[in-house]
């Protein structure tokens, strides 16, 4: 197909979703749409990236039913596990959370080494990913302007830098448009509905085309073929991949952002409870017939993984090529928009506002700062797609960026202990959770990250042998990928449940508990609390310093609903009700995250003059409090003295 036209329909393509989340964002702006439980069903297959799209077809027709727990593991979540996805989501709602890691700090004491460790590991896992993304688009953009004679070549860097710059262009237009991170995106909610849409559309398309081919009367299976799909007993790489799955659904940077930020209502998760399930199975089934047909028809030195590009290709069906490649080009480009627009919310709001802070640089910002840490999001995402493709280009061999996909999902799993527990365990700790990602991170890294991009038996060659990499201590457990995942899962949950244990409680780490695992907003009766003030701080000075950091707009709205729900008083310079505090710290959490908003906070309000009587009073009135959040009380037990 010639290249003019592919790249004027990938162009109209983009335009179209451009227009669709301008429309969107425009309706949602004044009040006139909501996102919807479809939309957000949809929006979570969000899943399924091109290398599910386009490798689906090459894990079946190499290794036959392996290839289905990928849908598997979510499913499972969703239809037997709802209450861990709903509860998690109705946390995050009301204390404010904007990403994966400040939903970790803030449920273990708000702390900034444990969104940093967070940030870190999540970089760490998905970068890989999203330089995979990249690749996949430029691979089946040459397959498909090269009617596939070259689909087994390396695609030309050109078109994978193009990508990653128009995607950082729609990732900063519709995913970083506000300071307020916790604020929804419906635009960019369409979108991947849309997108997920689309991709299902073009997984159909080449799956009647392959049962119209196989129904000729010329064309036989051959019985290998047949064979490929026979009943087999489950192994141990099946379950571990279907375990990882599961992890992944939750874990994964950007299906957090997308099932948990991206929520508008808990409601949507009746629905996305059995729709996304049904949208697993439907993309499951299409690769049954694709695989047989491309195995069937298709000459032994295709990729695999580019059936469901080469199956129209061969035939003449260039127009139905076509809408494969856009189905592709969707699944890549909605996971690296949202990866980036979650992983640049976790970067600026957990390691460069918190480094400015140290500097004595942040006092110095003048003006809008929360325009400004909004530029410093859009600067990251574009960091981060550079950084992808520099990976791409140090690791670009087929064999090495293959197995990303999983990899990542085996880093992303390293979450799953310190974010289950920070809704049923009370006993989890700081020190544990930091612990247990950097050694689970570091055996993952060892075990699985580098022998994938140097080979195992390279450095098994350099190493003793109690330290091979697919062999620690001399135990394997048949599959590089299981002995991986039980070694460093295994390293996270000891050090994570040994630290905890060992460690200290502190007051803020029984607060916080309460506050994730104790009673919800929803089951403490209202009353009226006893206004606590704090002498050095008052309401014109908070709202002047929430104002710094979101629009002018948004501070009045959330000042006039606090004034409206307590009858407190919002303006003046007396000191400022207690619960007005509370409700301020919670908007700078909204664009700072938790534990940079308790900075600020503690800074601003460090000359507080409240008894510990005081304090105490607040604690045996907690269960009177409606909606009361504990986060200034912490703050404030931290600068007065014993």
């Amino acid at each position: 197909m010639p290249v003019w036209i592919i790249l004027g329909a990938t162009g109209l393509y983009m335009a179209g979703l451009f227009a669709m989340a301008w429309q969107q964002d425009s309706l949602a702006a004044r009040g006139q749409n909501r996102q919807g439980p479809i939309i957000y069903a949809l929006a979570l297959g969000v899943y399924c990236t091109s290398w599910t799209y386009f490798g689906a077809v090459g894990t079946a027709a190499a290794s036959g039913w392996d290839y289905l727990p990928i849908y598997l593991g979510p499913a499972l979540i969703f239809l037997f596990l709802p209450g861990l996805i709903r509860r998690i989501g109705d946390v995050a709602k009301r204390e404010s959370v904007t990403s994966l890691s400040d939903f970790l700090s803030a449920r273990y004491g708000k702390s900034q080494s444990v969104a940093l460790a967070a940030t870190l590991a999540a970089v760490a896992g998905s970068l890989p990913y999203i330089a995979l993304q990249l690749k996949s688009v430029g691979m089946s953009f040459q397959a498909l302007a090269a009617g596939s004679a070259d689909d087994g070549l390396r695609p030309a860097d050109e078109s994978v830098l193009l990508t990653a710059i128009a995607l950082a262009a729609f990732a900063i237009l519709f995913g970083a448009r506000h300071s307020d991170s916790t604020r929804t995106n419906p635009g960019l909610m369409r979108v991947l509905a849309f997108e997920s849409a689309f991709k299902l559309i073009g997984l159909f398309a080449v799956c009647i085309l392959s049962v119209l081919l196989l129904s000729n009367p010329g064309v036989s299976v051959p019985p290998d073929v047949s064979d490929t799909f026979g009943t087999s007993s489950l192994s141990g790489r099946f379950i571990t991949i279907t375990f990882l799955a599961m992890g992944a659904i939750i874990c994964l940077p950007r299906q957090f952002h997308v099932a948990i930020i991206e929520r508008e209502d808990r409601n949507d998760l009746n629905w996305a409870r059995w729709l996304f399930p049904l949208y697993l199975l439907a993309t499951s089934l299409v690769v049954l017939p694709i695989t047989i047909a491309g195995l069937t028809l298709l000459p032994g030195s295709g990729s695999p993984d580019l059936f469901v590009l080469q199956l129209p290709l061969v035939n003449g069906n260039e127009w139905v090529a076509l809408i494969v490649f856009l189905g592709g080009f969707s699944a890549a480009t909605g996971m690296v928009i949202v990866s980036t627009v979650a992983l640049s919310t976790m970067v600026t709001n957990d390691i460069i506002v918190p480094l400015l802070m140290k500097s004595g640089r942040f006092s110095k910002i003048s003006g809008d700062s929360g325009q400004r840490i909004l530029a410093v999001r859009r600067f990251v995402i574009v960091a981060l797609l550079m950084l992808a493709y520099g990976y791409y280009r140090s690791a670009g061999s087929s064999g090495a960026l293959a197995q990303i996909g999983l990899l990542s999902f085996a880093a992303a799993v390293q979450f799953a202990p310190s974010l289950i527990s920070a809704v049923y365990w009370r006993g989890g700790r700081r020190i544990g959770v930091v612990l247990g990602l950097a050694g689970g991170m570091g055996v993952w890294v060892y075990t699985l990250f580098l022998p994938a991009l140097f080979g195992p038996q390279t450095m098994a060659a350099w190493l003793p042998a109690f330290l091979n990499p697919q062999a620690l201590l001399g135990l394997s457990f048949g599959d590089s990928l299981t002995h991986g995942v039980v070694w460093s899962l295994g390293t996270n949950v000891l050090l994570f449940v040994v630290a905890s244990l060992q460690a200290k409680e502190r007051l803020r780490d029984r607060i916080q508990a309460a506050a994730f695992i104790g009673e919800t907003a929803d089951s403490i009766a209202p009353g009226s609390p006893r206004a606590v003030t704090a002498s050095s701080v008052s309401a014109n000075g908070l709202k002047a310093l929430a104002a710094r950091f979101l629009s002018p707009e948004a501070v009045d709205h959330a000042f006039s609903t606090f004034a409206d729900e307590t009858g407190t008083s919002i303006s003046g310079d007396g000191p400022a009700d207690w619960r007005l505090i509370q409700r301020t710290e919670r908007l700078l959490a909204s664009a700072l995250g938790a534990s940079s908003a308790r900075v600020v906070m503690s800074s601003a309000i460090g000359g507080m003059d409240v008894a510990l009587p005081d304090v105490l009073s607040i604690l045996d009135q907690q269960t009177q409090a409606e909606r009361f959040d504990r986060h200034m009380l912490q703050s404030m037990l931290e600068n007065i003295s014993q």
